[in-house]
């Protein structure tokens, strides 16, 4: 089950040229939206509001949850693709991928996406994904389906050589450090052209309550 209205201190839903992951800002001093001498409010380690804070700290929490394994994910696309058609293939791809976790002997995959726009009005897409054994399953293969997704059929092309049946760019899977908790918060800002969706296996969470700023409500998982 997903977040409810109240797990967010406010609007959960927000959403994305994919970064080398050695270049990740470090999480004080990534932020372009401030200067590197702004102040932050009590209690706050990565941003000055209190929306993307608390995204920040949830996401570098679920990350350092024992017994699971994160990863941070890169996809983009060749060429501009529709929002709606492009989130289709990325919840294929999720799909596909939950079910492999289930039969590998893991589970509860979760996932938190942000969306950002290039330049040249081409989506890319940044998440992070956790799950119990994520770590079994090979991140190569899984870059590998991103990129050979035919864009009729959703089901991964046979014939590498043809390239017309996708439009599916590169696909960059890494293990997820601290540094990508505050590099998908930030996309909760709309002034950042982007926002930050969350799905997958939440409910049953008990998140502490240092977990939160402390100027806002905390996070409620039914």
């Amino acid at each position: 089950m997903l977040p409810t209205s109240k797990s967010l201190p406010e609007n959960l839903k927000q959403v994305n040229t994919p970064p080398k992951l050695s270049f990740l800002p470090s999480p004080k001093n990534f932020d372009p939206t401030r200067s590197a001498s702004a102040v932050l409010p009590q209690g706050h380690h990565f941003f000055q509001d209190c929306l993307r804070e608390n995204n920040a700290c949830l996401i570098e929490w679920m990350m350092q949850r024992k017994g699971c394994s994160s990863w941070f994910v890169n996809q983009t696309f060749k060429n501009y693709e529709e929002t709606r058609s492009a989130i289709k293939k990325y919840k294929f791809w999720i799909g596909r991928l939950k079910q492999s976790l289930i039969d590998s002997g893991g589970g509860e995959l979760r996932w938190i996406r942000a969306i950002e726009w290039q330049v040249r009005d081409v989506i890319h897409f940044h998440s992070i994904v956790q799950g119990r054994e994520l770590d079994r399953l090979s991140r190569k293969s899984w870059e590998d389906r991103w990129e050979s997704l035919d864009h009729r059929t959703f089901e991964t092309l046979k014939d590498r050589r043809d390239p017309s049946g996708w439009n599916t760019g590169f696909c960059r899977i890494y293990d997820a450090h601290k540094g990508a908790a505050p590099y998908l918060a930030k996309y909760t800002s709309k002034r950042l052209g982007g926002e930050v969706e969350w799905g997958g296996y939440w409910q049953g969470l008990e998140v502490p309550a240092s977990v939160s700023c402390g100027h806002s409500q905390g996070f409620v998982f039914g």
